[in-house]
């Protein structure tokens, strides 16, 4: 059942059809060869009951030969359009679910960061390929097989009725009976199928996050306790199957006890009216043909219900997701091309969760000038990273403005703007590609001499060069095979290369050893040059040159000045810097 508590939501069916709007010659062209297809479904019995009733008594050889070829030629036909009709609906059904997938890759690539923090990978993968195949099946298999099978019902009743139509009122008394039968079946393959999906995005969440945090799973010897989790939830899918399993093999049994019934009937019917009148041999043959078929479509149209109410529970998730206003709000469109990069917070509040009575920033009041380097120091929750995620406008503050260039943050295109702001975390990022297009971002602007110019500049080609492959050395997966200062260097590289106006360095020298926090050093030098930048840092000892440093504790700036001006007032940052200091010494000499 969809959440919406409807059997069958029409509305979701009518925004699903309105898919096809591209296709629709596609989709009424093989509407067309399912008509044809029904409006032939008599004519093969016709052909055999005439052979056995009129061609065979009459020992008309020619009669006889033409029937037969005509018998061959209409099933010859019957495959053609039905492998025509097959091929056309589903290249259709891939070219809408391509749209579709594409739609809603785009809209959900566009949504604030907060999005994904409520929201597992899992979860999105199974949308963003189960559900959409799902939705597939109702274009190449629900919709026209559905009518194709309704037609065919619609027609065989009524070519039974013009042979004998008391003999088709006695083989269909079985007919109810099987009705409300794949009703009942229709209910259970659906329960059962909701269960599968809500059971595969459980595993698909559980994987994608014990693959990731496969090492904290081993340094903790996890691996026992999460196989018996991880079996528990593999244990419902597996019972959520058998559920569906379980109505098939009932109701298909059930399907052919009903069908034997009914010929059953024909027969009990058709002896005694061969006792009593002329009831010809391909009269019962044909019937018996006619049963056979109706029944077939009869079964089928449980399974295309199915699937077709399995299409939309399926389209209902991605139309949710499609439906969801998680996406950056563009007002007024300023271009950010000419950025000089000064930067004004006024009274900035903001907090991740708008019912929390606590800011995470509280009254953020800060000017740094085009060109400035402004470190910012405190301890963890100070609120120090979200002011990255405003910048780049991952998340919106509630309350006040954050001005650049004299321009509200808000009224740029978002777009433009991030295009003209990068950033290197301490958590660095590298897709499963070469050296070069981790650099340049598949971006078609930067040929190898830019990336080689951009890596020399930064001081990271001699460690480039190093690699088997150099420049097309494959990281892997998050750059698993570099170590952490040298993952960092190649972001310093990604980050130099885009020549951003404001630039931003979230404790990228966090958990770096001693031999690459001198060359991350260097490269911090070399890319603030001239550009407006944050620093946001734990280690002291990497923002000494730094223009302006903000210690901020609990949302608010507590202390700001040079480096020499904070250990002069022998505040907060004196005790960090002592603290750390000290600490640094013992570890030396330990």
């Amino acid at each position: 059942m969809s959440s919406s508590g409807k059997a069958f939501d029409m509305s979701l069916f009518k925004r699903l059809y309105r898919r096809s709007t591209p296709y629709r010659w596609a989709f009424f062209f093989t509407l067309g060869l399912v008509v044809l297809l029904a409006a032939m479904v008599t004519i093969r019995p016709e052909l055999t009951k005439t052979l056995l009733d009129e061609a065979l008594p009459a020992s008309d050889d020619q009669w006889i030969v033409a029937l037969s070829l005509s018998y061959v030629g209409v099933l010859i036909v019957e495959v053609l359009l039905q492998y025509v009709q097959t091929q056309i609906a589903n290249r259709m059904a891939q070219r809408i679910t391509l749209d579709l997938r594409s739609e809603l890759y785009r809209h959900v690539i566009q949504f604030k960061l907060g999005y994904f923090d409520k929201t597992p990978v899992g979860q999105f993968v199974t949308r963003l390929i189960g559900d959409i195949d799902g939705i597939a099946e109702i274009f190449s298999v629900g919709i026209l097989d559905i009518v194709r099978d309704m037609l065919k019902i619609v027609v065989i009743v009524a070519a039974m009725c013009m042979l004998d139509w008391k003999m088709t009122l006695v083989v269909l008394l079985p007919i109810p009976l099987l009705l409300y039968g794949t009703r009942l079946f229709q209910i259970a393959v659906k329960n059962s199928f909701n269960d599968v999906r809500n059971e595969v995005a459980r595993i698909s969440v559980f994987i994608q996050e014990h693959v990731t945090g496969m090492a904290i799973v081993q340094y903790f010897h996890r691996e026992a306790k999460e196989r018996e989790r991880f079996d528990a939830i593999n244990a419902a899918h597996r019972d959520a199957h058998i559920r569906g399993i379980w109505a098939y093999s009932v109701f298909f049994p059930f399907v052919e006890l009903l069908s034997a019934a009914s010929v059953a009937l024909m027969l009990w019917w058709g002896v005694r009216g061969a006792l009593g009148a002329d009831m010809k041999p391909g009269v019962l043959l044909a019937f018996s043909t006619y049963i056979m078929m109706i029944y077939r479509p009869i079964r089928q149209m449980a399974d295309n219900f199915n699937v077709l109410q399995m299409g939309i529970v399926n389209a209902e998730r991605v139309f949710k997701v499609l439906d969801t206003e998680a996406s950056q709000i563009q007002q007024d469109m300023h271009d950010a091309s000419q950025l000089r990069g000064e930067l004004r917070f006024e009274s900035v509040h903001f907090k991740y969760d708008p019912e929390s009575p606590k800011w995470i920033i509280d009254n953020l009041n800060m000017q740094i000038a085009p060109g400035e380097t402004v470190a910012i120091v405190g301890a963890t929750g100070a609120g120090k990273s979200s002011i990255v995620g405003l910048l780049n406008r991952f998340y919106d503050y509630q309350e006040g403005r954050i001005l650049l260039d004299g321009i509200e943050l808000r009224a740029y295109d978002l777009q433009s703007l991030r295009s003209h702001i990068s950033i290197v975390l301490q958590d660095v990022f590298l897709f499963s590609d070469t050296i070069h297009n981790n650099i340049t971002l598949h971006d078609a602007r930067y040929d190898r001499a830019d990336v080689i110019a951009a890596a020399k500049a930064i001081g990271a080609h001699e460690f480039i060069m190093r690699l088997p492959g150099g420049y097309d050395f494959d990281v892997r997966e998050r750059g698993g095979v570099l170590s952490a200062g040298q993952r960092q260097l190649v972001s310093f590289v990604r980050a130099y290369i885009h020549q951003p106006r404001l630039l931003i360095l979230d404790e990228a020298t966090a958990h770096i050893d001693s031999a690459s926090e001198q060359l991350l050093q260097y490269a911090t030098k070399q890319i603030t040059k001239e550009r407006t930048s944050i620093v946001i840092a734990h280690r002291l000892s990497t923002i000494q040159e730094a223009h302006r440093i903000v210690v901020m504790d609990q949302g608010k700036v507590i202390e700001s000045g040079t480096h020499s001006e904070l250990l002069a007032q022998q505040g907060h940052y004196y005790k960090l810097y002592k603290k750390q200091f000290s600490e640094d010494t013992s570890d030396g000499q330990a």
